[in-house]
């Protein structure tokens, strides 16, 4: 008689819920994943489902940050705790409710955890499959020769559909999330284009012979003589994803050769799996080793984090059952009391890759970030305008932008060489999202550069609403650093990005130090008190597609897609970030 009136009980939730109606699909796989053979995923595979509820209150939060981002507003520096946003956009106490007889309709409600927004569940695939009305594949990777279960299309229940935001992993593939990088060279050999760099150097700038170690960045930048506090509160925190690690002892080696002063270790988080070995090959510490280098030499002796989120586990025939690293990483921040105030992540994806849904939920995730006081930096990509202009659509041309250096939460950031004038990077990334619009913090610099500044041969490539990015930028190639014991040149966009984070941090560390707030999202100030401080670049063209002779970005006078509002100058920033000077 019991087993019949759970039946009853069950049947009732399920028939409540009305019946299941495609949530999310895709056409085809994106790029440069395929289809397997038809290969079904593993049923009896261990799978770890995330649903994340719709937020309510997302656009108060929103309107909240920007307030308290934004210089000449009397909330200005009012950051939230990790209660006041929980509380702020806690879904609504029925979406919790239909989820949980949802779940337990298919007898998962013991197996599945509620946390804020989030409702996790352990499972299998088979049992996946069943709830979400789906078939998980096998799909490869043609350029890694990896594996991962994916679908292309699942079903909620009609009821459930207005209260969720997205299910995953489901039809995020993720195949480019990985950092943009430069080739290596040793350091005793010349670089491509060393010799030019070399001739450029200005007498002013003399401690940059040929290669931006941290004594020319902070001389570049003119913090040579600004030191951190250790002692107030201040962090900075590098991120890094699936097989980027950095070794504790070419950290050691780099510390004696180029910042002997330094001798801070970083804090190590492991998320979700993550993993940090020390007896890897080159190609896992091309990333992490190298900002690691940057942020530890750039800031001590300010405390340094380094996150490692997993999302891959490992099952029989090579196939993967990846959950999404930036669900698991911003989730895993969102619930930390206390977030360092900055953190530089080198990573890029082709935005056209990322389904909309995804996109929008990761960035309003950065968003809660920020709204607790932390500035988060992207790189703008290695690309230029972008490699492959009809990727998107065969039949339409167009600009390739990345996510998340698209999302405006966050403050993104493009490359530059030489020194004595600076100049744009040729593979510094830049372009307008076509996922999110414009702004308004950036609606002025963008705006006039449109209006005088764009080669009006080229605007119908790229959403000309759309949020333009970089915001800002740094020297990005010629970086020396040590793996695995050997010297070594690298660069790209993560150099620009980590060497923008250390600066973002010191001026953080002064303000704390003076009784102010750290910044938190920080493009408002960027682009109204902060540009003051910035060395606007006037040279420099990028790179762009085959397809469209000629589609690289200039840089120019004010704001530009390749270079953003400048490079820092930490003197003038400071000044108008506390009004002290060095």
């Amino acid at each position: 008689m019991k087993f019949s009136i759970v039946t009853l009980f069950i049947g009732t939730a399920a028939a409540s819920l009305g019946s299941s109606r495609i949530f999310e699909q895709l056409d085809s796989a994106p790029e440069p994943w395929l289809l397997k053979d038809d290969t079904r995923a593993n049923q009896d595979m261990s799978f770890k489902l995330r649903i994340h509820l719709k937020n309510r209150n997302l656009d108060e939060l929103k309107k909240r940050i920007i307030k308290s981002s934004t210089p000449d507003d009397p909330s200005y520096g009012g950051h939230l705790s990790r209660e006041e946003v929980n509380s702020m956009i806690a879904p609504s106490g029925d979406a919790f409710v239909r989820v949980r007889d949802w779940l337990e309709s298919y007898n998962l409600s013991s197996q599945a955890t509620f946390e804020n927004d989030w409702v996790l569940v352990d499972s299998t695939i088979g049992e996946i499959e069943t709830l979400l009305d789906t078939k998980y594949h096998v799909f490869e990777n043609t350029e890694t020769g990896r594996k991962t279960a994916r679908t292309l299309a699942y079903s909620l229940p009609a009821a459930l559909h207005a209260y969720v935001d997205i299910v995953a992993p489901t039809i995020v593939f993720g195949g480019n999330t990985k950092p943009e990088l430069s080739t290596f060279v040793k350091e005793t050999e010349t670089p491509k284009n060393l010799k030019a760099l070399r001739s450029t150097g200005s007498s002013q700038n003399s401690a940059c012979n040929g290669t931006n170690t941290i004594d020319c960045l902070k001389t570049l930048y003119k913090f040579k003589n600004f030191r951190p506090s250790r002692h107030n509160g201040n962090e900075i925190a590098v991120a890094h994803f699936v097989e980027q690690y950095f070794r504790y002892s070419d950290l050691a080696t780099f510390y004696s050769k180029y910042a002997p002063d330094a001798a801070v270790a970083f804090k190590e988080v492991l998320i979700n799996g993550g993993l940090n070995p020390q007896n890897t090959t080159i190609d896992n510490l091309t990333a992490a080793n190298m900002d690691t280098q940057l942020v530890g030499g750039l800031t001590y002796p300010t405390p340094s984090t380094y996150f490692s989120t997993g999302g891959r586990a490992p099952v029989r025939n090579g196939e993967q059952a990846e959950n999404e690293p930036f669900l698991e990483f911003l989730t895993y921040l969102l619930a930390m009391e206390k977030i360092p105030q900055t953190i530089s992540i080198g990573y890029a994806d082709k935005e056209w890759t990322v389904p909309p849904s995804y996109a929008h939920t990761v960035c309003d995730l950065f968003a809660q970030v920020t709204a607790r006081g932390v500035t988060i930096l992207f790189p703008s990509g290695d690309s230029g305008s972008g490699r492959n202009c009809s990727v998107i659509n065969p039949n339409k041309l167009s600009y390739t932008p990345l996510f998340p250096a698209s999302c405006p939460w966050v403050t993104t950031v493009g490359g530059t060489q030489a020194v004595g004038p600076e100049e744009a990077s040729f593979t510094s990334g830049g372009g307008f999202s076509n996922y999110f619009p414009r702004p308004s913090w950036q609606d002025a610099a963008v705006s006039s550069w449109l209006s005088t500044k764009a080669d009006p041969a080229f605007t119908q490539y790229y959403n000309t609403s759309g949020r333009a990015y970089p915001d800002v930028s740094a020297q990005g190639v010629k970086v020396p650093g040590i793996y695995l014991g050997e010297e070594l040149i690298n660069g790209g966009g993560g150099a620009a990005t980590a060497t923008f984070a250390s600066v973002v941090a010191l001026l953080n560390s002064d303000r704390i130090s003076n009784g102010l707030p750290p910044f938190g999202f920080l493009n408002p100030w960027l682009y109204s008190v902060g540009k003051s401080g910035l060395n606007d670049i006037l040279s420099g063209t990028s790179g762009g597609c085959k397809e469209i002779p000629g589609s690289g970005f200039t840089a120019v006078a004010g704001w530009d897609p390749i270079t953003g509002l400048g490079t820092p100058d930490f003197e003038k920033l400071r000044l108008a970030s506390t009004g002290l000077s060095s």
